[in-house]
């Protein structure tokens, strides 16, 4: 360059370009630009992908901060500032490179995406004057300049790697190691590093192998590529940031200790059993996440921890926990849960729980009555303090009945004779099956006598149907009144007889359905015409009976 102390080496190339640039320059310098072009190109189209990207992570980080998950808006912040400091450094290189394109061309333009239309792809001197100056072994520093932009560059990368260091300092910053090395590694892209490799004397540092004798395309290209690399070192910010926001959130409305045990009650001389888990537990959790320490007091004013206590061990974040019965009476089962959380804080959550040691107790209970009833399936449930259905057993004497299983804790009871029976519970326990308190005494009671019913209607005292009602009757039924016990009650046969004056005609039916004669006769009722039902035989659980006569009469 003019002016410039120049070395052997650029001497020689100097002379060469005098002989011999019309021969081979042009040619060479054509396809070595047009990939310089290419290259170009392909890097604007990336970093218009990147910038849309970035755009779209950062709106949807924040919209997933505002929707109420305030333990990712540190993190939110924090790539916001990672953003703000890239930024920066991106919009210098940008004017960088229209000063280039400027001093080269001699124009002004508003970007440099048309690089492929410019004139002077080949031009070298303009920009190494202008950004390394005159003398290569002692470059400019002034703004603009390459080894300015070099400055800028290892500010930026000081800043950031500062940036992510702070974070592990704060509880509600920190990034998981794997992913803080990623990003330490990341940004290795944009620092910029010294080789300081001899050549002809000169150390090749990274001001002059970047844009020392560099033609103008491959020096915007040059620069386009560390703006790519920024934008890359942005989204991974950006991932790295918001999947952290997430890692460390526990998905959950509330973190509560919780103790949860078969039964409040347990019977004198077995063993009280309960599992005590925090709230919306995960399986990863273990001893090194979660203690559960029983006997222990935590204050929260004072943040401290009693060491009076006994740790259960944890497994799939659940502690068991066992102790024996063999006193009477309400007890107690307090203590702390101490969760590591993944930011390594210890997080205390107390929890407290009473149950009753209680002697042993049976219940007996008929599904349907206070008493059972001879013929029909009686549902019983039976429950027994301190064992599960499944460990229980039935048995019944008195009244010829018999007991079913149909499943754990409901049984099926019948029985063929009226009177009192005894039912008895027994439990398996490691003694073999015994008894579960005194036998439970219930009354055997036959069912209640049955109602002629017609036309949905029980046969009471002046029972009247309109002429519409008539036709539409097509049999008889018998029902208990008040009766609520399912009971399967079939009317077998029955006489319907119509009197008309002095005259009594009956019709026989042979099933519980009117016959065609019945249903003709009771059409051709005259207002006030009574109709009599008799000789009505209704087949019962415990066999067929005879049910009084019964009456209706047709509406005047």
């Amino acid at each position: 360059m003019a002016g410039g102390k120049e070395t052997p080496r650029q001497k020689m190339i100097g002379m060469m370009y005098l002989v011999l640039t019309a021969l081979l320059a042009l040619n060479v310098s054509k396809q070595i630009l047009k990939g310089f072009v290419t290259v170009d190109e392909n890097i604007e189209k990336s970093k218009i992908i990147l910038d849309e990207n970035n755009f779209k992570i950062t709106k949807a980080f924040e919209e997933y901060v505002n929707k109420g998950n305030y333990e990712a808006k540190p993190y939110l912040l924090k790539s916001i500032e990672a953003q703000k400091n890239i930024r920066v450094v991106d919009a210098y290189i940008d004017s960088m490179k229209l000063l280039v394109v400027h001093k080269t061309e001699n124009i002004n333009l508003k970007d440099t995406s048309q690089l492929r239309y410019m004139e002077k792809l080949d031009d070298y001197d303009t920009p190494t004057y202008l950004l390394i100056g005159s003398d290569e072994a002692n470059p400019i520093t002034t703004k603009y300049s390459a080894k300015d932009l070099k400055t800028q560059l290892t500010n930026l990368y000081t800043h950031l790697i500062t940036l992510i260091d702070n974070m592990q300092k704060n509880a509600d910053t920190r990034l998981e190691t794997d992913d803080l090395n990623a990003l330490k590694q990341k940004l290795q892209s944009i620092k910029p590093v010294d080789r300081n490799i001899l050549d002809d004397g000169i150390k090749q540092n990274w001001v002059l192998e970047n844009f020392f004798h560099m033609p103008m395309a491959a020096v915007i290209t040059n620069l386009n590529k560390i703006q790519a690399d920024m934008k890359n070192i942005e989204s991974e910010f950006l991932h790295v940031f918001s999947a952290a926001s997430g890692k460390f959130e526990i998905k959950t409305k509330r973190l509560e200790a919780k103790v949860i045990a078969p039964s409040a009650y347990v019977l004198a001389g077995q063993p009280f059993k309960a599992d005590v888990v925090l709230g919306a537990s995960f399986n990863e959790f273990g001893s090194d996440k979660m203690q559960v320490l029983v006997g222990a007091q935590y204050d929260s004013l004072t943040k401290k921890l009693s060491n009076n206590s006994n740790s259960l061990n944890v497994s799939n974040g659940i502690a068991k926990y066992e102790t024996s019965t063999s006193a009477i009476g309400q007890k107690e089962l307090k203590g702390v849960v101490v969760y590591k959380n993944p930011r390594g804080v210890n997080e205390f959550y107390p929890f407290s729980y009473s149950y009753m040691v209680a002697p042993p107790f049976t219940a007996v209970a008929a599904d349907n009555m206070n008493i059972f009833y001879v013929g029909v399936d009686n549902p019983v449930s039976v429950s027994s303090a301190g064992f599960a259905p499944s460990q229980l057993q039935v048995s019944v004497s008195g009244c010829g009945a018999n007991v079913k299983v149909t499943s754990n804790g409901n049984y099926i009871l019948q029985a063929k004779t009226t009177g009192t029976c005894l039912v008895t519970v027994l439990a398996k326990t490691d003694k073999g099956l015994q008894p579960q308190g005194a036998p439970k005494v219930f009354r055997v009671k036959g069912i209640p006598p049955p109602v002629v019913k017609i036309g949905g209607k029980l046969a009471t005292s002046n029972l009247e149907f309109t002429r519409g009602e008539i036709q539409a009757m097509s049999g008889l039924a018998a029902e208990s009144p008040g009766f609520m016990f399912p009971v399967n009650l079939v009317v077998k046969t029955f006489d319907i007889e119509i009197k008309t004056g002095s005259d009594i005609r009956s019709y026989t039916c042979p099933s519980n359905a009117l016959t065609t004669e019945a249903k003709r006769a009771l059409s051709l009722l005259r207002p006030n015409q009574k109709v009599y039902i008799d000789n009505v035989k209704v087949q019962t659980p415990t066999g067929t009976i005879g049910l009084p006569m019964a009456q209706f009469k047709m509406k005047g």
